[in-house]
């Protein structure tokens, strides 16, 4: 699942997909596309076959995934991560709660800043840093904060309240100087969290999604201040799957342990 956001000067807007399309040529428009967790190989392939496309079709500036499932399930590697970026119309891959699963992650981030991890992981030096990206065909930048939620996470996160306190008055100040367009991943299980940082976000962000449940919620709204929301944007994946995974190994999870791979289609 996905969402276009439109921000045109400090206005953001939902855009339906597909065939509401507003015209790209309105003057000062910025279209960003955010997706949801993207699972293992049936995700990618769907992603590397129909986002190039949509983003020519659709006039996009620039797409975000969340890559945090993007290798088998579980975390991303170097390879994935190169054929997204090079070819797949990646643009920017936010993670979550499987950022670490495999050790790849750490190379990437050295040699690449398009992959944004959570800022308000513990003890991880540099990665409370909110990185900027040019958006072809605007001279704004686009700043892309990645927080985890705290609420039944089976590690402990800094508190991402924090975290937008003191990072909130910097961003403000380049929002309102016409400088910067500012979009938050929300990795967070529980809504309630993910709405409350949206709320405090308002006026800010000009749009925030949730991932992580991988089940998309139908709330979609612009705030009072203009800050476009969904709590959960869903998943790349497959359909017929227990979100995102094989049936028989979801299914026997609740009988025994076993190693959960994505649904193959």
């Amino acid at each position: 699942m996905s969402s276009i956001f439109i921000v045109k000067g400090n206005e953001s807007f939902f855009e339906a997909l597909p065939g509401q399309l507003i015209p790209f040529s309105r003057e000062g428009i910025v279209r960003i596309l955010m997706l949801g967790d993207v699972i293992g190989r049936p995700g990618r392939k769907v992603l590397k076959s129909v986002l190039p496309q949509l983003k020519h079709r659709a006039k996009i500036n620039l797409a975000t995934i969340n890559g945090e499932n993007l290798a088998g399930g579980f975390g991303i590697t170097q390879k994935i991560f190169n054929e997204l970026i090079a070819t797949g119309g990646v643009d920017v891959i936010t993670m979550g709660n499987h950022w670490s699963d495999k050790p790849e992650v750490h190379s990437i981030r050295k040699s690449s800043n398009k992959m944004v991890l959570p800022q308000n992981l513990k003890n991880l030096d540099g990665v409370d840093a909110i990185p900027e990206f040019e958006i072809p065909g605007s001279k704004r930048t686009l700043c892309v904060v990645n927080l985890m939620g705290q609420f039944a996470m089976k590690h402990e996160y800094n508190d991402p309240f924090e975290f937008l306190e003191k990072t909130r008055p910097t961003l403000e100040a380049k929002v309102q100087g016409g400088q910067s367009i500012v979009v938050v991943d929300v990795h967070a299980e529980a809504s309630s969290e993910k709405q409350a940082i949206a709320w405090f976000m308002d006026g800010v962000a000009a749009g925030l999604i949730g991932t992580h449940t991988h089940t998309p919620t139908s709330d979609e709204r612009i705030t009072r201040k203009n800050t476009a929301f969904l709590t959960d944007v869903g998943m790349t994946g497959p359909y017929e799957s227990v979100i995102g995974m094989s049936l028989a190994g979801s299914m026997c999870r609740y009988f025994s342990p076993k190693q959960k791979k994505p649904q193959e289609v």
